[in-house]
């Protein structure tokens, strides 16, 4: 059995959700660049273990709502 997958998908739909801008979750989170949450939403960076828990509490959706089924 591999890593579990992030559904990036739900990543950007939890944040549109929330209404909040790729700025304001850098901001939050401790990130320089809005460009670098866009680059994690899209798959073109990892995401640590720390911002997923992060993002969780931010959007409000439970751990598990980010991984592929």
């Amino acid at each position: 059995m591999g890593d579990p997958q992030i559904d990036l998908s739900r990543l950007k739909l939890a944040r549109k959700e929330r209404n909040l801008s790729l700025k304001e979750v850098a901001k939050i989170t401790g990130y320089e660049s809005a460009a670098t949450i866009s680059r994690i939403e899209s798959g073109k960076r990892g995401i640590k273990s720390t911002l997923l828990k992060k993002l969780s509490t931010l959007y409000g959706k439970p751990l598990d709502y980010f991984f592929v089924d």
